[in-house]
């Protein structure tokens, strides 16, 4: 069922699409604008939906950008046959343990994450800061802030093939989003996500075992950063300490226009994923337009700090309305 807010939010992309369209002499409309935006868009939205399971829980994880680059920086200096760069030394890794590398260290980054913030009670800011510096510094140690290359050629059918014209990230993008659907829609685990954050007390009391859903979807959010890394590596054919900079805030602006309660407990997955495009066609729109990254950047903090804004005072309302 899509919900008021999600139609108000699909209305509002076409508008924008319209919009940029018409200010831009159709590139934001025509096929190819369509195809690049969501090409673009799904790097993001990947991260996104991990994203949204912690926010979900009342957390926040802003550790998106130091694992993603770490786990690409890692499973690309296995797989280099450059040799000063190559981590293993002999002959470089088949592709398949550098995809396996990329996964693998995304979850288990994110299962820090989730035993630090369930565990250890360390607040979930404050433990996904530090693994974004662990993972940062690591990934400049392990590539020595060389932007890595010579990739085998194998591993670009995951960023670059197509089905039936359709780009694999779009495909991917929009498959892990039906799949997050159900799980939150449809499973005992994702009715916990909503329950831990509306009342993380309240939850527990009712049986659910809160910390391990609370480590769990840091997890998830793990496994989609490694999701993404993978992608955009493979796109590339490369990868540098600067790729997927600015994951963290790209992927917490989806869930915060997407209508996710950055209080937790409250929010849709198909309000995510018209959020990740809404942002990308503002992103698409104004680069058309000739704006620099700078603008962008700027336009998409307002639009972020709106967003919460919103959340903030509908929150208080509310409270204020069961307030006698």
């Amino acid at each position: 069922m899509v919900r008021n807010d999600d139609f108000l939010r699909a209305v509002i992309l076409v508008l924008l699409v319209t919009v940029f369209g018409l200010l831009t002499n159709g590139t934001t409309y025509s096929a190819l604008g369509l195809s690049n935006i969501l090409l673009q868009s799904s790097i993001i939205g990947i991260a996104a939906i991990g994203q949204a399971f912690v926010v979900l829980t009342g957390a926040i994880d802003v550790s998106l950008y130091g694992i993603g680059v770490f786990a690409s920086v890692l499973a690309a200096s296995t797989m280099t046959s450059r040799f000063d760069l190559n981590i293993v030394g002999g002959d470089p890794w088949p592709v398949a343990a550098g995809v396996a590398i990329i996964l693998l260290v995304g979850m288990a980054m994110g299962a820090a994450n989730g035993l630090l913030v369930s565990r250890l009670r360390v607040p979930a800011l404050i433990a996904t800061l530090g693994t974004w510096q662990i993972g940062f510094g690591l990934a400049q140690v392990v590539g020595g802030g060389y932007t890595i290359t010579n990739l085998p050629p194998a591993l670009g059918i995951v960023g670059q093939g197509k089905i039936a014209g359709i780009p694999f990230p779009v495909i991917e993008m929009f498959l892990l989003f039906a799949i997050a659907h159900f799980v939150l829609r449809h499973t005992s685990f994702g009715r916990s996500v909503y329950a831990i954050g509306g009342n993380a007390s309240s939850a527990y009391l009712s049986g659910i075992k809160v910390r391990r859903v609370q480590f769990l979807v840091f997890v998830i959010s793990g496994l989609m950063v490694g999701l993404a890394a993978l992608s955009i590596e493979s796109r590339m054919m490369s990868v540098s300490i600067r790729t997927l900079s600015g994951l963290q805030l790209d992927s917490i602006a989806a869930v915060a226009v997407g209508g996710v309660s950055i209080y937790g407990g409250r929010g849709t997955i198909l309000g995510v994923l018209l959020g990740t495009l809404i942002l990308a066609v503002i992103d698409s729109g104004l680069g058309a337009m000739g704006a620099s990254t700078d603008v962008q950047n700027t336009v998409k903090g307002v639009i972020i700090i709106l967003a919460v804004s919103m959340e903030f005072f509908r929150s208080r309302g509310q409270l204020d309305q069961a307030t006698p």
